[in-house]
């Protein structure tokens, strides 16, 4: 889903995944303020596209999930169930953020990653373990809910606003509320 909707698998971290798009035109996210808003007010179309497509490859994600037999049929073993008190399910959540970081291979002569770094990497992580907390699938950071089109901004849903170790900034947290029984 990630590659169909342009974006990049780079690698795993632990039970983590980090997946990447990157912005049509870069230096205008750049131009939000401090506060998290932009200074045009306008973000271009091509920018909203990504962010929106970003969103809804995990929507497509966790429908999946939810729908295909074989995947469901975990829940139904009885092993698994026994093991975890009748609770198990196949379960992935999502943290998505968007800004800058550096792009570059890290590593040495004997083996080399592409990888990225920057605190918005470590959010975007925060975000994904955070959805365990708050019991959701999806947890959106404010920054990149502003990029959304209208119509992505008006079906999230804001659940808190927190400030997360090493930051002074409080962020707005989003979701989308995700039915997932009864898929066809």
């Amino acid at each position: 889903m990630v590659d169909r909707y342009g974006g990049s698998a780079n690698k795993n971290i632990g039970d983590a995944f980090l997946l990447v798009w990157k912005f049509y035109d870069p230096k205008e996210i750049e131009a939000m303020d401090v506060t998290g808003k932009f200074n045009n007010e306008k973000i271009c179309l091509e920018n909203q596209v990504i962010a929106d497509v970003s969103v809804f490859s995990f929507l497509k994600i966790i429908a999946k999930l939810n729908k295909y037999k074989h995947i469901l049929k975990y829940k139904k073993n009885k092993e698994l169930q026994r093991r975890c008190d009748g609770k198990f399910a196949v379960r992935m959540g999502f943290g998505i953020h968007q800004g800058w970081a550096i792009e570059g291979a890290i590593g040495s002569f004997f083996k080399i990653d592409a990888s990225y770094l920057s605190p918005n990497v470590n959010m975007a992580a925060r975000l994904e373990a955070a959805t365990k907390q708050f019991g959701t699938l999806l947890l959106i950071s404010g920054h990149l809910r502003d990029i959304l089109s209208q119509d992505f901004q008006d079906i999230c849903r804001e659940i808190d606003t927190v400030t997360v170790k090493g930051s002074i900034k409080p962020m707005r947290l989003f979701t989308i509320d995700i039915q997932t029984e009864d898929l066809e």
